[in-house]
């Protein structure tokens, strides 16, 4: 028998050989081999977003702890606690108001949307721990989730899983996904609706597309993504433009997907009506935000000519402005790699915030997971591109911390 396997390993290496199925080593032999990999592999997409959680973490907690004095845990976790993070810990304290706050320039939590503070109450409810500590825990979960659903949706590309679960964790907008924002829960919805409709699982892009929609506004679009979806299965399966509509009638379980992809948003809809008296509060309140709809275009074009009066280091509007068109650029080159729905919802996500101001732009970008999954793919293209853009990932998780901390209005 040993030397049975080692004259197969020996066939093996030896070009132009191909071993028999009907070779009795060959059958003891290659299911092991096999069996081994797929484990090392599993083991491997679970690890790799697990010691970018562990590194991303330490670089972060070494950020904060330059600027603040207090050591442990906690102070670290309301340090990251910055701009909407407030508005989010509010609303999982204490809930929506009925009328503005005083206060608040008469500004109410209504524009917030309540599925991520309210998952972060009920966990809460469970472990008695402080409000921040429970979000920043939650929101880091969210995230190492993301990364798991998103391993199929890369094609098990490992370098490109390797740049996505870094840039998520320990990258330079990583505290954006670790702290009490939406952004963690976005985009680990979004990824599980694209992962639903990449299986043609239409119920199921169906209930994620519901809780996408109670977790921020632009996620009631993403059904634009599935009903293009099921167009492009019609179309493989040899149907025409003009029988779609009755393909779709005769499938009771895309008309289900279809429907309930709004629920999360027309729940709060009339939340808010039975509550607050306006059922479009969180549309109406944004007023009080500075955001006045206008021309997208006007908005972009001031943001770039906002240069600076000192240094030559781009302005806050400038990076916000940037970081629309390369959005908009990366979901053309999805719409042309024929990830039709994802280039279609990634677009929508970014012109619809765009039509008030630029205000939160960089957020909403580098929340779209299909873009910075695409952002992986390019940048795994080669192995040095690959390892320069891991360590200006890693490098950049510090600096970005502190601009973080200190306020910097790009990243808001």
């Amino acid at each position: 028998m040993r030397k049975a396997r080692t004259d197969l390993v020996t066939s093996i290496k030896s070009p132009g050989h191909a071993p028999s199925m009907k070779d009795p080593a060959h059958v003891e032999i290659f299911p092991d081999y096999l069996i081994n990999k797929r484990h090392m592999v599993a083991a491997a997409v679970v690890a790799v977003p697990l010691l970018f959680c562990v590194t991303g973490l330490a670089i972060r907690y070494a950020a904060v702890a330059s600027t603040l004095a207090e050591p442990g845990f906690e102070p670290y976790a309301r340090a990251l606690c910055r701009w909407d993070c407030h508005w989010y810990l509010d609303i999982s304290e204490r809930g929506y108001e009925r009328f503005p706050i005083p206060s608040q320039s008469n500004v109410g939590r209504w524009g917030f949307f309540p599925f991520y503070p309210m998952l972060v109450a009920v966990i809460r409810v469970i472990f008695p721990f402080a409000t921040i500590l429970v979000a920043t825990i939650t929101s880091t979960a969210c995230s190492y989730a993301a990364c798991l659903v998103a391993w199929p949706l890369l094609e098990k590309n490992m370098r490109a899983y390797v740049l996505y679960c870094a840039f998520l964790l320990s990258g330079p907008f990583s505290f954006h996904f670790t702290t009490f924002l939406s952004e963690p829960l976005f985009v680990l919805l979004t990824s599980s609706v694209f992962l639903a409709l990449k299986r043609s699982s239409y119920l199921v892009a169906g209930v994620s597309s519901a809780l996408l929609s109670a977790t921020r506004l632009v996620g009631v679009l993403v059904v634009f993504a599935t009903v293009i979806q099921m167009f492009q299965q019609h179309r493989e399966r040899g149907g025409s433009t003009l029988s779609f509509p009755r393909w779709v009638l005769g499938r009771p379980d895309l008309i289900v997907a279809v429907l309930i992809s709004p629920a999360g948003l027309f729940a709060y809809i009339l939340f808010l009506y039975v509550t607050v008296g306006d059922g479009f509060a969180f549309l109406h309140v944004q007023r009080a935000f500075g955001r006045v709809a206008g021309n997208p275009l006007v908005f972009l074009w001031d943001g770039l000519a906002a240069f600076p009066k000192t240094g030559w280091l781009p302005t806050a509007p400038q990076w916000s402005a940037l970081a629309a068109i390369t959005g908009l650029a990366l979901s053309v080159v999805l719409v042309a790699r024929k990830q039709y729905g994802a280039g279609v919802f990634c677009a929508i996500c970014i012109i619809v915030p765009l039509i008030t101001n630029l205000a939160s732009i960089v957020r909403y970008v580098i929340g779209l997971a299909p873009l910075i999954m695409l952002m992986a793919v390019l940048l795994s293209a080669s192995k040095l591109t690959w390892l320069a853009a891991l360590v200006l990932f890693l490098v950049a998780c510090y600096f970005m911390t502190v601009a973080w901390i200190g306020g910097y209005l790009a990243l808001v």
